[in-house]
């Protein structure tokens, strides 16, 4: 085996190893929410924003951070961004030990860098997968997703365990393992892309108004990402306050959320490439609707043994079934965008995708915890999430042909190219 098949044969672990440390980082700190918040005094709206200010990065820098690697090419940008994301864990220890005041303003700030350097790392991973993969994308981002998720998945418990046991020391381990990602990615990075793609987009949100089918998809990637952003910001606040639960405990029912929507991308993602998406964005949000129904109402009902099972179930249940929304929502940015734009600009594609799913992001944290404050239940303000659910599924059922038209055209034209 020469040395450039070396590089190509570890391309794809690359990439999985890169979005693997970034959502291991995003999803390190979910379970500490609730010790800062008693070590600060934060109340719980300052609590859910930590959350969503990381995504404040990919809403206003998305399609920069594209073009940035149409530019400069895939590989170059995750380099970058690993370092960048290691340094923004030793940050979070800085604030913890309270090195220097006004931890709150660190914290936000640890977290902004993550998410700039994230949402990098996102935007480059699948548009160098789009290229490599370009007739089987959506089994490989479904495997890149499921990649991520279990580096969600391990997040909440190593931050979780490390925390409890050896308190800011975590956060150097994560740093760590961060950095251990960089000589994976530096050696296949020539493969892994050096487009140098003309990008055509100027205005963050254009792409995504000027093309119907993009317009559509964009909506419903913020529609899925403020119900799981909210979850993930509300979830390890309602488990502490309602039911007691340590921050390792919380991290282990995290820990099924993430792996059950692992396991839903990498199953969804064959069935989009063999059947298109809408029949499994549809199926999706019914599921995701009445599972967060039930969220709400059993959360008020039960107590104990009773209401923690309930939860792991319900999350866990909505966590594979948002999984089948996601996945055909990436193939069809995709097809869309190069049906606009040309396949030149892969980067500028995905990074208007991290700006839709940024807006989800932000939005739900935002509204779960000022809900909280205002009715001082978690079953309320969780529960009610089912109502932009039920939206998304209605976007999807009345423009199911113009998706599915989009989708095929643009698989058919890939086919005949081959």
């Amino acid at each position: 085996m020469t040395n450039h098949q070396r590089k190509v044969a570890l391309a794809f672990p690359a990439l999985i190893i890169a979005l693997f440390v970034d959502y291991l980082g995003y999803a390190f700190i979910v379970p500490i929410l609730p010790s800062w918040q008693q070590q600060f005094g934060f109340s719980a709206t300052q609590a859910t924003l930590l959350v969503s200010i990381w995504a404040v990065p990919m809403f206003l820098l998305g399609p920069l951070t594209g073009r940035l690697t149409d530019r400069i090419g895939c590989g170059k940008t995750i380099l970058i961004s690993l370092v960048l994301l290691s340094a923004s864990a030793l940050m979070y220890l800085v604030a913890t030990e309270e090195l220097l005041p006004n931890a709150f303003y660190i914290l936000a700030g640890a977290r902004l860098l993550h998410g700039a350097s994230g949402a990098a790392v996102m935007t480059a991973c699948l548009a160098s997968a789009s290229q490599l993969w370009p007739n089987k994308f959506g089994e490989q981002a479904g495997k890149l997703i499921a990649m991520a998720a279990i580096g969600g998945l391990l997040g909440p418990v190593l931050g979780g365990v490390l925390f409890q046991y050896f308190d800011s020391v975590a956060f150097v381990v994560l740093s760590l393992v961060t950095i251990s990602a960089v000589p994976v990615v530096w050696y296949s990075s020539s493969v892994i892309g050096d487009s140098k793609g003309t990008s055509q987009g100027n205005i963050p949100l254009k792409v995504f108004i000027t093309n119907p089918v993009l317009l559509r998809v964009g909506i419903l990637i913020a529609i899925t990402t403020l119900a799981t952003g909210a979850l993930e910001a509300g979830g390890p606040l309602f488990l502490d306050e309602k039911l007691g639960l340590k921050p390792a405990a919380i991290g282990g029912v995290l820990l099924v959320m993430v792996f059950t929507q692992g396991i839903g991308s990498l199953f969804w993602g064959k069935l989009v490439d063999k059947n298109g998406p809408t029949r499994y964005m549809l199926m999706g949000w019914m599921v995701v609707t009445i599972s967060l129904a039930l969220v709400g109402v059993l959360g008020l009902q039960l107590s104990g043994k009773q209401a923690i099972l309930a939860m792991i179930l319900m999350l866990g249940i909505y966590q594979f079934a948002i999984a089948a929304t996601q996945i055909p929502m990436l193939t069809m940015i995709d097809a869309a965008a190069n049906q606009a734009y040309g396949s030149g600009n892969p980067g500028l594609a995905f990074g208007a995708f991290g700006t839709a799913w940024a807006a989800g992001t932000i939005v739900g944290p935002l509204i779960v915890g000022p809900m909280y404050d205002l009715s001082h239940s978690w079953p309320i303000a969780l529960g009610l999430l089912c109502v932009p659910a039920l939206f998304g599924f209605i976007v999807t059922f009345r423009n199911q042909d113009l998706l599915n038209e989009c989708y095929n055209s643009e698989m058919n034209t890939r086919v005949e190219a081959e």
